[in-house]
């Protein structure tokens, strides 16, 4: 739950508007109350969509759909008005986490609890096919969990059974990782495909993962339509129940009203009597309950809870902050419930006008602004003269960031004074042809806590109040040097080379700007694909993957091109995963056997490559096609690649001979990412290993006191990660794994990298359009929040810091350049 921004409506219709619940693609979502008294949930079309009648026909396809569609696990439609001038759908309110927040921030549900959240979701589902319609985006963001039974919310994208399309056609709609195999296919999409959705939603609840899953959005799609599902981790009775809805054929599929049975043989109401979730979450339900009674009113309704103007605003404001911060004991259920409160889902689109990208939004790969693999870990070993220096000599490591919390203590967000004009490329170096249009994945899962403390208390005696630290930045965040406006970014960071950096934008260019100076490039190089990781620097250039499978090299001082190869059309490759030494790269792709001409193409699963620049030769690294479809995100260093494989260990190969150095057996699932300092290997989750690099013996670990730790880091002798509950970030001795210190933060996003500089670390607020945190690296203390304001939805910040401190922030169109703290 967030304060009511200024540009927030005060009533939609009857209902006057108490918070903002959440935001997305298409609108927002907002807590109001009736003149009733009633607590809804009113999502509203953005203003500036208002104009684009496609969005309002939409948009009242949805209301007549969500309003046709009843049953006690749903939400319920209570209020619409689709041709308002800002059109509103309000239902009931349903205090109760989402299934991916609850899974993020809890774990897995226990077996009881799956059963349920399958029967309940099963009903559902009964009373969607009930009203001629197909659901087509069931997802764990789309599922709330309340006290009394999950609910099923967000029917932005349904379809009528009966073939109609309530949204636009010859488009690729809803989450590919919960996707059925005729959706991916394109084939016609019946009730059926929403049981195969529920089966890979209830593989979530069990395991914390979804049964498919891949780099790419063509892998992904691949996954779905042929291989078995991974149910690694999903006990029984659950995976034979889970069995019987991913079955690829949907005539074999079970049916709700018998998946409901074999769930709940007494019906869901009677599990549910006694309580049907952990105590965790069960908390969590109750402290979002809590927060909503609890909430200001005065004597004509609930009091609007809004970011301060005038002063006595901001008086008011203060005190309500310092009521949060210092909370009564009966108000601690409601302090903790407004830390994170029930965000509802709905589709997200591109701003209009924003070219569709063919890839999921990147999460958390470890690659710094070096270009080479690892942003938020590599190694750093030592010069002669013994000071460190980033793993390609640089000095630094660097990261991508996202969304974000809101700016802390009410600071000022930065605001160009002036906004830069979209830079116009004069002339291109190459075009290659394209053969079509391109389709995007929004594979995004909101992670945290749902009871974030604001910061750690110490009572120093009986007679003292506790000293609770402050999460406000001590001061402004600072101007950018320069800001450059271009095309839409692709979602990687920035690359460093002799004073430079190297982004990428849509729909295939490099383009170089100088630190110094970055309002225009220095060079633009068109012709690169839109793989979602940054440019490799190896072979005295600039790496990137061109189509099919191109490997280019550009000059990066001038952009000229300097070498193509092309390696046939037996192989196609998607992402550039870094360099294992300075004349050879890795890449994920596949290599296509052709039987005959008879029998057409048939292509291999997902295959990791070495690719040797000197020699042109792609040789497969005989990684497992299960490991690489689990979110592939290696550190490679000379001699090493180092990841997670599907298993749950930690994996280290040689990358000469590509056998297995050693394998470490973690025993729960690892956040996506890995570090490397000092020949250490880091990996997190309900802890924070460190490995030895060189035979996987544990060196230290350490477990947090609540929550997990959730991303990480590195630079120097540090090793940074974030903490779920309470929210901010460790610095841990890499050495020793003495703690040096603890910086708490609002709400992250810890699903993304923390960017680690020589005088700083970066981390992403939980929001997009709050841009980013700053912490001093010395001493741990929150400096800034550096915002450009901009809610774009899924485009993600991306940050990396060179050697000497400067940082390059991408978001969405603008690339700023910032100073060295």
């Amino acid at each position: 739950m967030e304060p009511l921004g200024s540009d927030d409506p005060e009533e939609l219709g009857p209902y006057r508007l108490v918070a903002r619940l959440g935001a997305g693609g298409m609108g927002r979502v907002y807590l109001a109350r009736s003149p009733q008294g009633r607590t809804v949930a009113v999502k509203a079309i953005r203003p500036e969509l208002m104009g684009d009648k496609n969005f309002r026909i939409r948009f009242r396809r949805e209301v007549e759909a969500a309003g046709a569609v009843g049953g006690r696990y749903t939400a319920p439609v209570v209020d619409a008005d689709p041709e308002a001038p800002v059109p509103w759908l309000a239902t009931d309110y349903i205090a109760g986490p989402t299934l991916a927040e609850a899974v993020a921030a809890h774990g897995p549900l226990p077996v009881e609890s799956v059963l349920v959240l399958g029967a309940g979701v099963a009903e559902a589902l009964i009373a969607v096919q009930a009203a001629g319609l197909v659901h087509r985006d069931l997802k764990p963001s789309n599922v709330l969990l309340a006290a009394d039974g999950p609910r099923v919310i967000d029917f932005g994208i349904v379809r009528a059974s009966d073939g109609y399309d309530l949204t636009r056609s010859g488009a690729l709609f809803g989450s590919f990782e919960y996707m059925c195999p005729e959706q991916a296919t394109g084939e016609p999409l019946g009730p059926e495909g929403d049981i195969f959705s529920l089966g890979s939603v209830l593989t979530f609840a069990a395991s914390g993962h979804a049964p498919f899953s891949g780099n790419a959005a063509a892998t992904l799609l691949y996954q779905v339509v042929h291989s078995a599902p991974d149910l690694t981790g999903v006990p029984d009775p659950l995976d034979k129940i889970i069995n019987l809805c991913l079955t690829k054929d949907p005539r074999l599929r079970i049916t709700p009203d018998k998946l409901a049975a074999a769930c709940a043989p007494g019906g869901v109401e009677q599990l549910t009597a006694d309580g049907w979730l952990p105590p965790s979450v069960a908390s969590s339900v109750a402290l979002r309950a809590a927060a909503v009674r609890t909430l200001e009113t005065g004597p004509n309704g609930p009091v609007a809870f809004r970011s301060p103007g005038t002063d006595r605003e901001r008086d008011a404001y203060d005190f309500q902050q310092e009521r949060l911060a210092h909370p009564p004991r009966s108000d601690r259920a409601a302090y903790d419930a407004r830390r994170g409160q029930a965000v509802y889902d709905f589709e997200r689109e591109e701003p209009p006008g924003v070219a569709e990208s063919p890839s999921p939004c990147a999460s958390g790969d470890p690659y710094d602004g070096s270009g080479r693999p690892s942003r938020s870990a590599e190694a750093f070993p030592a010069d002669r003269d013994g000071s460190r220096r980033g793993a390609d000599g640089t000095g630094r490591t660097g990261g991508v960031a996202s969304a974000g919390a809101a700016p802390a203590g009410g600071a000022e967000p930065y605001s160009a004074p002036e906004e830069p004009e979209p830079y116009r490329a004069g002339g291109h170096r190459r075009a290659v042809p394209r053969s079509g249009p391109s389709r995007r994945t929004v594979l995004t899962v909101s992670a945290g806590s749902a009871a974030a403390a604001a910061g750690a208390g110490l009572v120093l005696s009986r007679r003292k109040k506790p000293t609770v630290r402050s999460t406000e930045p001590a001061g402004p965040a600072p101007k950018p040097l320069w800001t450059y406006r271009g095309g839409p970014l692709l979602q990687a960071p920035a690359v460093f080379n002799d004073g430079t950096a190297l982004v990428k934008t849509r729909p295939g260019d490099l383009v170089c700007l100088d630190l110094k100076d970055g309002t225009r490039p220095k060079w633009v190089y068109e012709g690169i694909s839109q793989s979602p990781t940054p440019a490799v620097l190896a072979f005295d250039a600039a790496i990137a993957l061109g189509e099919g499978a191109t490997v280019i090299g550009i000059d990066p001082v001038d952009g000229t091109e300097r070498f193509t190869i092309d390696f046939g059309p037996d192989f196609r490759f998607t992402t550039l995963l870094g360099a294992t030494d300075d004349r050879a790269v890795s890449v994920i792709g596949v290599r296509l056997r052709r039987e005959s001409d008879e029998q057409g193409v048939a292509t291999s699963t997902d295959t990791v490559f070495g690719v040797d620049l000197a020699a042109r030769r792609a040789e497969v690294i005989p990684i497992s096609p299960e490991d690489v479809g689990i979110k592939l995100a290696p550190v490679i260093l000379p001699s090493y690649f180092v990841y997670a494989d599907g298993l749950r260990n930690v994996t280290v190969r040689d990358t000469d001979s590509s056998g297995v150095l050693w394998r470490h057996p973690v025993g729960y699932d690892l956040r996506p990412g890995l570090a490397v300092i000092n020949r250490t290997v880091f990996a997190i989750g309900r802890e924070l290993k460190a490995l030895d690099l060189n035979n996987g013996r544990l060196r230290w670990r350490v477990k947090p006191e609540r929550g997990m730790f959730a991303s990480l880091g590195g630079y120097g002798n540090t090793v940074y990660v974030t903490g779920t509950d309470p929210a901010g970030v460790y610095a841990f001795n890499a050495g020793t794994g003495a703690r040096r210190w603890f910086c708490p933060t609002p709400r992250l996003n810890i699903d993304q990298p923390i960017t680690a500089g020589p005088d700083a670390v970066y981390v992403p607020a939980h929001q997009n359009k709050n841009g980013f945190y700053a912490i001093g690296a010395a001493k741990g203390r929150l400096l800034w929040n550096f915002t450009d304001g901009v809610e774009t939805g899924v485009n993600d910040w991306q940050l990396a810091c060179d050697h000497s401190g400067v940082l390059v922030a991408q978001h969405y169109d603008r690339t700023y350049g910032l100073p060295a703290p």
